[in-house]
């Protein structure tokens, strides 16, 4: 649950970006950045790359000049982690705001020396990337009620390693988000589902999955960035939190798919409907006051 709260404070701070920018009649493109993977290459490896890439396109005198020549008022990057046959599959969307109405030809062109600069930034790391099979994508955001708030929850939900509702990637896609590998390890009991989590725990340890520039935080109004654990914090002071004791954790822990998806989709209630239909203990704690309900 504490990743639905992050996820939708992050999801109302991109809302404000895009509905600046619509009421200020600015452009806004949409830029999804990969680079060539393989199974075995570690995560970190690979998010090393990931960042010295983005750092390239968002730096040094190349980048200032193309502010200058392209009216950008600013960034914002959402890292999106899946899992597959080919290994970890890292990359980055990032939602470039224009100070004013620009055409998709002037998006596709900034789009191309942005790709310049992270295919030399990845160069750095020994990771390659092609632009027309997949390193490169340039959308121009279409500035409707349904688009910003569908690229809002978009944007957030790729941060916080869920792409859909029940924060798992579809069935049958072949690759799985974060999630749904922890689903997979507490399930199943898998020993490489455990490794593959652990590892991604290691690799994304201190890592921001959403970074902004501090020009277009300013821009749209929006105060200082709350971190994940000032969210985390604040909600739990409020809201009770559900307690298992052993014996129904033991009864439960090949179910826990089905219980973790109860809890994202229909939160606490849903949760004590759950485990009330099958006879199992639990307790509700109320953080603020100490005390708990059977």
């Amino acid at each position: 649950m504490c990743s639905r709260k992050i996820s939708a404070e992050r999801a109302r701070e991109v809302a404000a970006v895009l509905k600046a920018a619509e009421a200020q009649d600015c452009s806004v493109a949409f830029v999804t950045l990969t680079f060539r993977h393989r199974a075995g290459t570690p995560l970190r490896a690979s998010w090393d790359a990931l960042t010295a890439g983005w750092r390239s396109v968002t730096s040094g005198a190349s980048w200032s000049k193309d502010q200058d020549k392209f009216g950008v008022i600013g960034w914002l990057r959402a890292v999106e982690l899946t899992h597959g046959d080919h290994g970890f599959h890292v990359h980055c969307h990032a939602m470039i705001v224009f100070d004013t109405r620009v055409s998709p030809d002037i998006m596709f062109a900034l789009g191309d020396r942005l790709f310049g600069r992270w295919e030399k930034g990845l160069a750095r790391k020994g990771f390659s990337a092609i632009a027309d099979r997949g390193g490169l994508d340039v959308r121009p955001v279409q500035l409707t009620a349904d688009s910003i708030e569908s690229l809002a929850t978009y944007i957030s939900k790729a941060a916080m390693e869920a792409v859909n509702a029940s924060g798992k990637a579809a069935r049958g896609s072949g690759s799985r988000a974060p999630f749904q590998i922890l689903r997979d390890a507490v399930g199943t009991g898998s020993a490489d589902d455990i490794e593959l989590f652990w590892e991604i725990e290691q690799a994304s340890a201190g890592r921001k999955k959403i970074t902004w520039s501090t020009s277009l935080r300013e821009w749209a109004g929006l105060h200082r960035e709350r971190t994940e654990e000032e969210i985390v914090t604040e909600d739990q002071h409020g809201e009770d939190q559900l307690v298992l004791p052993r014996e129904t954790w033991e009864r439960v822990q090949h179910e826990a798919e089905d219980l973790l998806d109860i809890i994202e989709l229909e939160g606490l209630p849903g949760a004590e409907r759950w485990l009330r239909s099958r006879g199992l203990a639990y307790r509700v704690v109320d953080p603020g006051r100490g005390k708990a309900d059977e």
